[in-house]
């Protein structure tokens, strides 16, 4: 199989590139310069950069507002760890699925996601926690937070103005993983070093005598870029109110009917909730208390939005107003239009 040596992505103003081996799976940029660096999964005493890559593939939509690519690679040793990656790249924003496995009959039982490395000197982060309603701004130096407890997105802006955040996924409870297995914990440290901000992410840690499911593991998260100060978009033609959480599928369909009915050149959803609910039904839990959030959602129609619009020779925004999060780089993002994607991929 023919496996590309670098997937390289670009706009005007950032970039994106997919490495197939190495410390490093992906790397965001921004005026040229290298500002989040995204590492490889480490599970029990096997780590990921030791493994060996098996694909590498890359799309670019015909529009050229979205970017796609899928990665995989494994650990041939013991049982065999598999971690699979489908990345999407649009409006300065990185989503990431990874699906982990143990393919020869292993449990996973002790596992770090990727290294998450804000590569500049912070004079502000700004870090929210699972479930807390206010937004922590943390020391620019030493230990930012070492605890159990999930930091749900971090958001860390240089003195120029960049700024970078991380979140982890709307389904907060794929990584509060060690919360659904009895004995277990979960440990998150960030840190201020010389060549930035490291945020190490081991969601499980399971003790030996105790017995976990053999199953795979599928975390969703996303990445954004820019400056902390974006430039305030034009008005649309045609606006859409909603309130209250996305993650809901009534409010997709409204959303999805809205855009197909415009005929205006310009469309925006304009959307105000919370960052955190617990309605199970919105994520096919009835009747169940689910913690979850729906920037990732938004992400996804934001995607469609566009390419539809895009075919009428229009442009779809988001206007996110998520609270606690207001200042959110990804919300942010979202209600800007995307710029064309270029691509350079060099293979061997």
């Amino acid at each position: 199989m023919k496996i590309a040596s670098l997937v390289k992505f670009s706009t005007p103003s950032a970039g994106f590139e997919v490495y197939p081996d190495g410390s490093e799976s992906a790397a965001l940029f921004f005026g040229g310069k290298k500002v989040v660096s995204i590492g490889r999964i480490r599970t029990g005493n096997f780590d990921e950069s030791l493994g060996l890559a098996e694909k590498l593939r890359r799309h670019l939509a015909n529009d050229a507002l979205l970017a796609e690519a899928d990665s995989e690679n494994v650990i041939p040793f013991g049982c065999e760890y598999r971690a699979r990656r489908h990345w999407k790249f649009s409006g300065g924003i990185v989503e990431l699925t990874d699906d982990i496995s143990a393919d020869n009959g292993g449990r996973i039982n002790d596992l770090f996601l990727e290294e998450i490395v804000f590569t500049f000197a912070p004079a502000k982060i700004e870090m929210i926690l699972c479930g807390e309603k206010e937004i922590r701004e943390c020391p620019v130096s030493g230990v930012v937070y070492d605890g159990e407890k999930l930091p749900v997105a971090l958001k860390v802006t240089g003195s120029d103005g960049v700024a970078a955040e991380f979140y982890c996924g709307d389904d907060f409870w794929r990584h509060n993983c060690a919360a659904a297995c009895p004995g277990a914990s979960a440990r998150h440290t960030i840190t201020v070093g010389s060549d930035g901000v490291h945020w190490v992410r081991h969601v499980l840690i399971v003790p030996e005598e105790v017995e976990v499911e053999n199953r795979p593991w599928r975390f969703k998260m996303l990445a954004a870029v820019g400056k902390s100060s974006a430039a305030v978009p034009a008005a649309p033609d045609a606006v859409l109110e909603m309130n209250g959480c996305f993650a809901a599928p009534a409010r997709h369909r409204e959303l999805r009917d809205f855009i197909r009915k415009t005929a205006g050149k310009s469309a925006q959803l304009k959307i105000t909730g919370e960052l955190f609910c617990e309605d199970g039904s919105h994520i096919s839990r009835p009747g169940k208390k689910v913690l979850h959030g729906m920037l990732g959602e938004l992400f996804d129609d934001y995607l469609w939005g566009a390419s539809v619009m895009a075919r009428k020779e229009g442009n779809f925004t988001i206007d996110c107003r998520i609270s606690p999060w207001q200042d959110s780089l990804i919300a942010a993002n979202l209600g800007m239009v995307p710029e064309e994607i270029s691509e350079d991929e060099d293979e061997i």
